[in-house]
């Protein structure tokens, strides 16, 4: 029983010197660390009561039966943030702490291995919709999109919407009106390109302009001279095809990165 509580409080006290003050302060404004601090109160209470059986010569009681609690996989950002508050004692700075980290790594990684982190990173980052338009555009494709501008006297154009595209229709997302954001996300991580449209696009462009975004877009201009339907092409950019070659599923895995020698 001593050697229970013993443990108890040598945990609690290791807890207490990783989520200090100032962790805690940084930890609430991470993903997942809600979690974190619920089982920090739970092992705090477990250890009080331990200690106060000890003082009053109770025989511990087991403890009444629960149901099994739900295991919660955490997504890469909630373990990111257990890395950052779990692995650094109090008084470090998580943060600069994290880049040092990520430096020493990168001096052991080679080509391949740096690679296969930036594919997992933005892997990480993606939704399913997105990953069914990098899907549909695979094949070398190219979809219709649009912008919706309005020309403004004397100020720059004022953009009504931006990115609207027929290759959501054809991937089959679920989320039709997002099909905007979704391909101006894809395109800050460099994994499409917009260029011009070639002369194959017409019907998806007669479909585009009777949209009902591209419409509404439109209709919120408080006047329709200098609004303008700009045309253009969505594809694959260079650096999109290679992520795809590194994470479709129908293509056997990669080789291993092999350690530098």
């Amino acid at each position: 029983m001593a050697a229970a509580a013993a443990s108890a409080l040598v945990t609690a006290a290791r807890l207490g010197r990783l989520l200090g003050r100032s962790g805690w302060r940084l930890a609430r404004q991470m993903p997942g660390a809600e979690v974190l601090e619920q089982e920090a109160d739970r092992l705090r209470r477990a250890t009080a009561d331990e200690v106060r059986r000890l003082v009053d010569g109770a025989t511990p009681q087991p403890p009444p039966r629960q149901a099994a609690p739900t295991v919660v996989t955490p997504n890469p950002e909630e373990q990111r943030a257990a890395y950052l508050i779990g692995v650094h004692p109090a008084g470090a700075d998580p943060l600069r702490e994290a880049m040092s980290e990520l430096l020493e790594r990168s001096v052991e990684t080679n080509r391949t291995g740096s690679r296969a982190y930036l594919y997992g990173s933005i892997l990480s980052q993606l939704i399913p919709d997105e990953a069914r338009i990098i899907a549909a555009l695979a094949d070398g494709s190219a979809y219709a999109a649009v912008d919706v501008v309005r020309k403004q006297l004397g100020r720059p154009a004022r953009t009504l919407l931006t990115n609207a595209s027929s290759v959501g229709r054809a991937a089959g997302v679920a989320n039709l009106e997002n099909v905007p954001t979704y391909l101006t996300r894809l395109a800050a991580l460099g994994l499409v390109e917009f260029d011009e449209p070639g002369p194959g696009l017409e019907v998806q462009f007669d479909v585009l302009t009777s949209d009902d975004r591209v419409r509404d877009a439109e209709r919120r201009a408080t006047s329709r001279r200098g609004v303008r339907v700009l045309r253009k092409a969505v594809r694959l950019s260079d650096f999109g095809r290679e992520f795809w070659a590194a994470v479709d599923p129908a293509r056997p895995a990669l080789p291993a990165a092999r350690p530098p020698s």
